[in-house]
């Protein structure tokens, strides 16, 4: 009998560990603390933004305008300096395997 009785608190503790357990609130409990929980949330939230360093106004000038030049350099590099001799080169192969099936 002491043998089985190891085994349960063993599963047991197991069990709890890997969140197998019996729940630790009831149901009711849980929903009806939904709103308070809800409300602490933002709370906190609320509080942590304070402690948030907003950027300046300057600084989201210039790192939009980096943004910006950086999105231009590369659209620009990947469409005409990559994706256009590249199609051409596909178009000059396709027509040249074309040319020697026929």
């Amino acid at each position: 009998m002491r043998a089985v009785k190891e085994v349960q608190e063993r599963m047991g503790s197991r069990m709890a560990a890997v969140g197998g357990g019996p729940p630790e609130e009831p149901t009711a409990k849980k929903i009806l603390g939904f709103p308070g929980r809800t409300r602490q949330f933002l709370h906190d939230v609320r509080m942590e933004l304070r402690n948030v360093t907003w950027p300046s106004w300057n600084d989201v000038k210039a790192t939009t305008i980096v943004v910006l030049v950086a999105t231009f350099f590369f659209g620009f590099y990947l469409g005409l300096a990559l994706d256009w001799p590249l199609a051409r080169l596909m178009h000059w192969g396709l027509q040249a395997g074309k040319e020697l099936l026929r």
